[in-house]
């Protein structure tokens, strides 16, 4: 899936740099080569001035940038110069839950053959999970990450005595209470019934698991336990007519967050942004943030995660090392992390990244729309408790496309909401197996 380009970006603050408040910089491999020219295919708004720093640190290594299309626009490129042989980047820009398309299909570097391995330290756990889906071969660099945590309005929360829910089942008893209070005029939240990883990350959180694998071997659960309670829960709420459900990034659920008309969002790290963005001066300063729900209290705090972008090496680069290196240094070095966030909001998949003090000023957007919270404490505590043993399958475009049509279902009652998990897995593993895949079902 691709999430649409503004609902990526964070309102930038206009900070200088300040990496020395950053983890000391790494010791990052040297390059002894002749003069090189890369490739480089990213949609990252202001990625030349990354660009440009690296080039300073390593000036024997050019790179020329483009903009080909995000999301699927570049993989069809990719994809297309892939099977020809020829036309491909030496580095491309691609989502974690895509990653295994091209994994599959043989187009990326191992980037073990150039020491990358042993920078996982450097890299939240779980988002180096998501670049060696395979164990020991890591096929790209982490780049930004999409934690959950709550958006809401401390206005409307206020006016009808509602407390921040700390477990789902608060959760679902604020929205009864908002409903009763405000004679259901409005909406406690809304359910992206057209985002599949937006339930995915929600039952990831709960520790709900999509798919495994050993060797070629795979096992598809889309209906696991989790993944059900998920949907059960969002279900009552939505034939209650307690929550929404307005797809993500349209108008009609700007009009209505512009209204007043809908109290709360679960929001990946991207989010703030796109409401400061998207809403301008309304209702500015009276947004919170808050860690997503547990489904216990008291117990080991989880978060799931929608959304964030890798940097791969194709195997049509002619000069690898130097790519490698050009991967590692834009998304882990303490300059360029900075630069990443205030030029294209890029939240860190980087440790030292996540307590980069142009994350944490109260000053500017969106922590200024969202009354001067330090917003970015929330999502780096979400961060840090995104559960690491998680795959994508290399099919996970046709699930996700196929997803829509069963939660349609389950929203217009043609069908109960755990059946309609039911009849996606056995959709999608249908096609998986006849797409010659080694899958069963669980």
């Amino acid at each position: 899936m691709k999430i649409p380009l503004p609902a990526r970006l964070l309102a930038v603050p206009t900070l200088l740099l300040a990496s020395a408040a950053l983890a000391q910089t790494p010791a990052f491999p040297a390059y002894s080569g002749p003069p090189v020219t890369l490739t480089f295919w990213s949609w990252v708004p202001g990625i030349d001035k990354t660009v440009a720093a690296f080039e300073k640190v390593y000036p024997k290594i050019h790179i020329k940038w483009s903009n080909v299309g995000s999301g699927s626009a570049e993989y069809t490129k990719l994809l297309t110069a892939l099977k020809a042989g020829t036309g491909a980047p030496d580095v491309a820009q691609v989502e974690y839950d895509f990653l295994p398309d091209f994994i599959n299909y043989g187009g990326l570097v191992n980037l073990t053959k150039y020491g990358m391995s042993k920078y996982k330290s450097l890299f939240v756990p779980w988002t180096w999970g998501q670049v060696s889906p395979q164990g020991s071969a890591v096929y790209a660099i982490p780049q930004d990450t999409g934690p959950f945590a709550l958006n809401y309005r401390a206005d409307i929360f206020k006016k009808y005595g509602l407390a921040v829910p700390k477990t789902w089942a608060q959760f679902a008893a604020d929205a009864a209470k908002l409903k009763r209070e405000s004679g259901g005029k409005i909406y406690f939240s809304d359910f992206f019934s057209t985002y599949a990883p937006w339930v995915m990350g929600l039952a990831w959180a709960d520790g709900g698991r999509f798919w495994t694998h050993s060797g070629h071997t795979w096992t598809q659960s889309l209906n696991n336990a989790a993944a059900k309670r998920v949907m059960s829960f969002w279900g009552k709420l939505v034939k209650a007519g307690e929550v929404a459900t307005l797809p993500d990034f349209t108008s009609e659920l700007n009009s209505a967050l512009a209204k007043g008309q809908v109290a709360l969002l679960v929001q990946a790290a991207w989010g703030p942004g796109s409401l400061a963005s998207t809403l301008g001066s309304v209702s500015a300063g009276d947004w919170r943030a808050a860690p997503l729900p547990q489904w216990t209290a008291g117990g080991h705090f989880a978060s799931g995660n929608w959304g964030g972008s890798s940097d791969v090496v194709t195997i049509q680069s002619k000069h690898k090392q130097a790519a490698a290196i050009f991967a590692l240094w834009i998304n882990a070095a303490p300059t360029a992390v900075a630069l990443n966030w205030q030029n294209g909001g890029l939240f860190p998949a980087d440790r030292a990244g996540l307590s980069l003090p142009a994350l944490h000023d109260p000053h500017q957007n969106p922590s200024k729309f969202f009354g001067g919270q330090n917003i970015a404490q929330i999502y780096a505590q979400a961060s840090r408790g995104v559960p690491v043993n998680f795959v994508w399958a290399p099919w996970f475009l046709y699930a996700n496309n196929s997803f829509n049509r069963y939660a349609a279902a389950a929203v217009s009652g043609k069908m109960g909401w755990a059946a309609s998990l039911d009849a996606w897995q056995n959709d999608v593993l249908s096609y998986a197996k006849g797409q010659g895949y080694q899958v069963k079902g669980n």
